[in-house]
Order: C-alpha cells, then structure tokens, then sequence
C-alpha cells in the first residue's frame, strides 16, 4: 500500500475504533462524573481551568479567560478518557478517579508532575 494510502485506512480505522468505544460506553451510568471539575493544584502553573462532564457524553474544557474546548470522554470507576480535536490533532488525556469521587488526577508527559481536579458542588 501506497504511504498516502495507508495513512488514510489507518485514520479510518482509529475513528471507527474511537466511535466503537464511546457508543460501547455508557456516561449516563456514570453519575459521579456529572457536572463540573475545577483544577485546583498544578505544579507545572497552568492555568486555572474546568472540565464540564455532560450525561450525553460530551467533556467541555474551559479556560480561565472563557475559551471553551468541546470533546467526548469515556469512564469508568477507575478513570477517565477525554479525546479533544485540535486543529487535525486528536489529543487524548487519562485523568485518573480516587476512589470517593471526589478528585481527578492528570499527569503531565513532559514533566511529570501530577494536577488535581476536585468535583464542584
């Protein structure tokens, strides 16, 4: 197969694998996750954001300034896998659950160091 070939069956293939996996998942059984996590420790300084988790789905980030980053996500009890589109780029970000629900944790490739969101009432 032609390299510009293969690149195109292979991104079909990760979409069809990626819509396969959040149409397997079920959000709205994941009721601890629902509604809005502020990062409330970063060590690396990044700014202060939110994640907004919806039962449809869907993740919205919001930055400090209001700029507001639609993407999907998928949970389980252990964690959370939200994907964002940016630009041609799909990002995708683990964030880890404790066990009480109550805090998220993300650990950054580059350096390291692990940031904390904390569920809002």
């Amino acid at each position: 197969m032609r390299p510009r070939r293969a690149g195109r069956w292979l991104g079909l293939a990760t979409g069809l694998a990626l819509t396969l996996l959040l149409a397997s998942a079920s959000p709205a059984d994941q009721v601890w996750l629902l509604g809005r996590w502020e990062m409330v420790r970063d060590p690396d300084g990044g700014p202060k954001n939110w994640l907004e988790f919806g039962p449809d789905g869907t993740v919205v980030s919001i930055k400090s300034g209001g700029e507001r980053m639609t993407g999907r996500y998928i949970a389980s009890e252990a964690e959370v896998k939200v994907y964002f589109k940016v630009g041609t780029l799909s990002v995708i970000t683990t964030l880890a659950a404790d066990g009480d629900g109550k805090h998220l944790y993300t650990r950054s490739a580059r350096t390291g160091n692990t940031a904390v969101y904390e569920k809002q009432p």
